[in-house]
């Protein structure tokens, strides 16, 4: 027979098992529950910002094009950087005809020194897309596979829109796209 020290410790040990037991029990219970709560939010609530993109493209269908235009930038304004402007996609952009990758396709994007100036540069946009095939065109293959070279297209196309107005417009040239083949 064992001391009775040593039984009150095992008695005290079981009676601590069922009071841990029925503690993990609730708690298991209160996180079943939470995982339950916060997946039918999460699957059947839409957020805010989604209604209103769902409200704003349902009402934009009844009215005209320039409208629905409207409608869809008002709903996006907290995408919208008035500063950033992206020009049409460059497809096909012949290079010097000194290597056997002669072609580039590339995306740029205009960040703008001041907001203002968007409407300037959407009225020369032909003449930015002339300007960058040309600068491309003067260009090789060789000169455009290192990062130096890309850089001083990013320059000299930045030196070269600038020129186009009396003040500088635009701060920076960016390239979101660049495939060579």
């Amino acid at each position: 027979m064992l001391p009775e020290n040593i039984t009150n410790r095992f008695r005290f040990i079981g009676n601590m098992g069922r009071r841990t037991l029925f503690i993990l029990g609730a708690g298991g219970v209160l996180v079943v529950v939470l995982l339950a709560a916060g997946s039918w939010l999460f699957l059947f609530s839409a957020p805010d910002a989604d209604k209103k993109d769902t409200a704003a493209y349902t009402m934009a269908a009844d009215m005209p094009e320039q409208d629905q235009i409207a409608a869809m930038l008002q709903t996006t304004d907290d995408v919208f950087f008035a500063d950033i402007m992206t020009l049409k996609p460059f497809e096909q952009l012949s290079l010097k005809n000194t290597s056997a990758m002669g072609h580039v396709d590339m995306d740029i994007v205009l960040e703008l020194i001041d907001p203002q100036a968007r409407e300037k540069l959407a009225l020369m946009e032909n003449r930015i897309y002339e300007i960058v095939q040309g600068q491309v065109r003067e260009l090789t293959w060789l000169e455009l596979r290192n990062p130096e070279g890309k850089i001083q297209l990013k320059y000299d196309l930045l030196k070269r829109i600038n020129s186009l107005f009396s003040t500088p417009v635009v701060r920076n040239v960016y390239f979101t796209k660049f495939l060579m083949q």
